[in-house]
């Protein structure tokens, strides 16, 4: 064997991104981007705009805490060419040619241009839409807004397409910090968002939701016969929303707003225990139907053992805090005094009003003689002469009755559908409706740190929405791909180990990126690559993902 010179040889890392980089270039999402969005000058730069975006995905599947808007020291001593097939050079990747590409894709329209992809990696997968999971989630903003255009003009939010970046509900429990919000939807099979729409950090859900519902119609010509279901939480419920999908034609399967729908707390509490059936191990439930919001659909009534396991401990924790903060309040009133009987009943029935876990077991006003100053009289004082004044005195206890119910009436929940033609069986609308996690599972991938940051940093209106949008083109990507290889793995019939050693068929990407994390290429003068680390079970998934996956590996 020829020795290598030392000299001649060039180490670079490949690891799991070569899998994601094989998985663009498969779905074509390179000249997709190019096509809507070609350079306008051949100047502009040495990379498309495909590129750059293909650039920016790997950047954030990278297993790195660095930003995404992004430093190019992350690609250097990585094997680019070997990931996306096109010459790289770091120097040709700067803010300048990142910051035009968002530009173009601001241009365009984010929202469309990710449906666009979107729909081509389902194409490319052979994937036909099912039902649709709805949700929302926040971002936390740590930068400086930029807050005038080029020409020092002032941004206006009400501008189309403006975000205005401000305080809101946090889904972190960081409500000091202002934030940006993004509306997404993703297929239930495979995970992959099919729509997303940046928001400002203010926006209610439920109005949202709203707007997207006409979106969803769109959907319609993808799937295998035109029919398929949204499902969404409690916050698509309402009576605005209700009516406008079912007008429509949508077919929704989401959980009715117990907590401010009356009609939903009426519904639970007019239904015994002993009505439903076994659904699983700690669930039962019932199907019923009824009319709500002017529109007849299907209740599943659920019971959960694990809830009310779970409430019993906080329905009686919050009941002993407000019977402290009660009981430290009827101290006050020891030394409070009233002026007459009248004022002591009023604070009585104002105080009785404060309760929720606890009632009012015994109260009664005591009537005192105010002592006269000076001398005591020889005579007895007149009756008319005499003043007085009135204590109240309270002893309260927890309600015991109302504890019951709401540790009860929390153990339930309500799934609503306006599908009343189909023969619904428990578990199955309870399946449809706990798909639902599929697009909770989206979010907590995009806030991970180990791939995407869940906070922003840079400054242009544009490009923060466009941020949001190449963060959600890799979960695109990352969904796409863990699908693709358990549906390998599916017709082949064969199952890999997991972290734990355990053969399993539903394989997580994350850890097959683990899996992929050591490999090396060393290129030599000639061009030649090398291919090192790469183990057997690496290998047993590059069988299953195809030739593409094989090459970009060296096998």
């Amino acid at each position: 064997m020829t020795a290598i010179a030392k000299d001649q040889l060039k180490p670079y890392a490949l690891g799991h991104l070569g899998l994601a980089g094989a998985f663009i270039r498969e779905c074509g999402l390179i000249d997709k981007i190019d096509s809507l969005i070609p350079k306008e000058s051949n100047n502009a730069g040495h990379f498309t705009h495909g590129q750059v975006v293909a650039l920016m995905i790997l950047n954030g599947l990278g297993y790195t805490t660095r930003p995404l808007y992004m430093s190019n020291t992350f690609f250097d001593a990585k094997d680019v060419e070997a990931m996306l097939e096109f010459e790289y050079r770091s120097s040709w990747f700067n803010d300048d040619v990142i910051g035009r590409t968002m530009d173009a894709m601001y241009r365009y329209g984010l929202t469309p241009l990710f449906s666009e992809l979107a729909l081509n990696i389902m194409n490319t997968l052979g994937c036909k839409v099912g039902s649709v999971n709805i949700d929302s989630t926040s971002f936390h903003y740590h930068g400086r807004e930029q807050m005038y255009h080029e020409d020092n003009s002032k941004v206006d939010y009400d501008e189309p397409h403006k975000i205005n970046v401000t305080y809101g509900y946090s889904r972190d429990a960081h409500p000091e910090l202002v934030q940006v919000m993004e509306q997404m939807m993703v297929d239930n099979a495979t995970g992959i968002p099919l729509y997303m729409e940046p928001e400002s950090g203010n926006t209610n859900d439920t109005n949202a939701f709203g707007r997207m519902t006409k979106i969803f119609e769109s959907f319609k010509k993808y799937t295998d016969d035109g029919y398929l279901y949204l499902c969404g939480d409690s916050a698509l419920y309402s009576k605005k929303n209700v009516t406008h999908m079912s007008e429509s034609g949508i077919k929704f399967v989401t959980r009715a707003a117990d907590g401010n729908l009356n009609s939903v707390q009426k519904f639970i509490a007019e239904h015994r225990d002993d009505e439903l059936e076994e659904i699983d191990d700690v669930n039962q439930g019932g199907i019923y139907e009824v009319e709500d919001c002017g529109i007849k659909q299907k209740w599943l009534l659920v019971h959960s053992d694990t809830a009310e396991s779970r409430n019993v401990h906080s329905v009686e924790s919050f009941a002993q805090k407000e019977l402290l903060r009660l009981q430290k309040k009827i101290k006050e009133y020891g030394k409070s005094c009233f002026s007459c009987e009248p004022d002591a009943q009023k604070e009585i029935e104002r105080f009785s009003k404060n309760f929720r876990y606890c009632k009012l077991v015994s109260s009664g006003i005591v009537k005192e003689e105010i002592p006269r100053r000076g001398r005591k009289p020889k005579a007895p004082v007149p009756e008319e002469e005499k003043q007085y004044r009135y204590k109240i005195e309270l002893e309260i206890g927890i309600n015991q009755e109302y504890c019951d119910m709401v540790r009860r009436n929390r153990s339930f929940f309500v799934v609503a559908t306006n599908d009343v033609e189909r023969e619904w069986k428990p578990a199955e609308l309870l399946k449809q409706y706990k798909s639902q996690n599929r697009v909770e599972r989206g979010f907590r991938f995009l806030k991970d740190p180990e791939f995407f940051a869940d906070s922003i940093f840079v400054s242009k209106n544009e490009h923060i929405q466009a941020l949001l949008m190449i963060m959600t083109l890799g979960l695109a990507v990352f969904s796409g791909l863990e699908w693709k290889l358990r549906n390998a793995m599916k017709e082949s019939n064969v199952q890999l180990p997991n972290q734990t050693g355990k053969l399993t068929d539903k394989i997580t990407m994350r850890y097959v990126f683990q899996i992929f994390s050591t490999v090396i290429t060393i290129v030599l003068d000639n061009g030649e690559r090398l291919f090192y680390h790469i183990s057997e079970q690496a290998n047993r998934i590059l069988a299953l993902l195809g030739d593409k996956y094989q090459k970009t590996y060296g096998s």
